[in-house]
């Protein structure tokens, strides 16, 4: 099975409800990328498809050619009475008149308004996505069938037609932006698509980084106090060093309108693999300054040691940073017109991936 990443357009279409019966009718787009928006309406309400994408919910996968469908629809209650209605009451169905049953769903880090119960009360509608699992250049009908109770004749179904192949797939923006992130602020690498795409600062993101690699390396020495010259500088030449050497692998966990989550593994730098060439280094300063007061010979020697650190990753071969796990989690928020990497907050792990492209050395 193949993970399927997938998104949607940010902005809202324009609804143009139209007149009773059929199969609906549609508001042309324009040159801005967006759907057509298709609308009908009966006695009781009216329903429109406004625009749509592709996403993908978190532990779900799709073949080749299938993917989920997310339609953003509006249904207005034209009547005088408060209208109760379900996700379940949208049904979607094949050109073989096969019923569709709709994803069940909860983002619990998005604001995504998903349709679930609603009571709309009377002139009012309300907004909200629904989730088929679909082929992707299938046609099919929706069906909206809202349920009343107090009518001597049930109203027949609102059905709009929907064209799968009208619809989009952006998955590889969410791969984008994190490769973009990472290249720029673990790896010193130029990516084009960081000022199109990530929202962050990158100056304030490098010194993030610079920052907590200082607080990182000062820990792994004791007799000599590193300064933050020596710290910051090195976390510089780290960040070179590791782009010559690092492989990144990026998987698309989840995609909503307003947040994605990627999967990343890598192979790098790890401090792990120095441990032999960095007490070499002590040792052979240390063996060589016999006549050195025991005190500042044990300073000076893990001083040589962090004056080698330069040459040791130059010749340290990358190995995979384990994290115990299924990879790294990146998750990150749109703003505006572009993606924020979230390195703040309790439901987010960028330490750990910090810590993975840091030499996996706790700060």
């Amino acid at each position: 099975m193949k993970k399927l990443g997938l998104v949607f357009l940010s902005a809202v279409a324009i609804i143009s409800l139209a007149a009773c019966g059929g199969t609906g009718s549609s508001k042309k787009s324009g040159d801005d990328g967006k759907t057509e928006t298709k609308a009908s309406k009966s006695a009781i309400a009216a329903l429109s498809i406004d625009e749509g994408e592709y996403v993908l919910p978190k532990d779900e996968e799709a073949e080749d050619g299938e993917g989920f469908l997310a339609l953003k629809v509006t249904i207005k209650n034209v009547t005088d009475k408060s209208l109760d209605m379900s996700a379940t009451d949208i049904m979607l169905y094949d050109e073989d008149d096969s019923k569709i049953e709709a994803l069940s769903l909860y983002l619990d880090d998005s604001k995504t308004p998903l349709l679930a119960y609603e009571k709309i009360s009377a002139k009012k509608s309300k907004t909200g996505y629904i989730v088929f699992p679909v082929e992707k250049k299938a046609k099919y009908k929706v069906h909206f069938e809202p349920r009343i109770y107090e009518v001597e004749k049930e109203p027949k179904p609102i059905i709009l037609d929907v064209d799968a192949s009208d619809y989009k797939d952006h998955s590889e923006d969410a791969t984008k932006v994190a490769t973009a992130f990472i290249d720029e602020v673990f790896l010193a690498t130029e990516n084009k698509d960081y000022n199109k795409l990530v929202a962050n600062d990158r100056d304030e993101a490098v010194k993030n980084f610079d920052e907590n690699f200082n607080k990182a390396i000062k820990k792994k020495f004791y007799d000599y106090k590193v300064t933050d010259e020596e710290g910051l500088a090195l976390a510089k030449v780290f960040r070179e060093d590791n782009a010559k050497v690092a492989t990144v692998d990026y998987q698309i966990a989840s995609y909503f309108p307003d947040v994605a989550e990627v999967t990343i593994n890598t192979e790098g730098l790890s401090f792990k693999e120095m441990k032999d060439d960095m007490e070499a280094a002590n040792k052979e300063y240390y063996e060589a300054h016999r006549d050195q007061e025991y005190d500042e010979r044990s300073k000076a020697a893990q001083k040589a040691e962090l004056d080698k650190l330069p040459e040791i990753f130059k010749n340290t071969k990358p190995v995979s940073i384990d994290n115990y796990g299924d990879g790294f989690k990146l998750t990150m928020k749109k703003k505006e017109d572009k993606w924020e990497i979230q390195t703040k907050g309790s439901i987010n792990y960028f330490d750990n991936l910090e810590q993975a492209f840091r030499g996996d050395i706790s700060k």
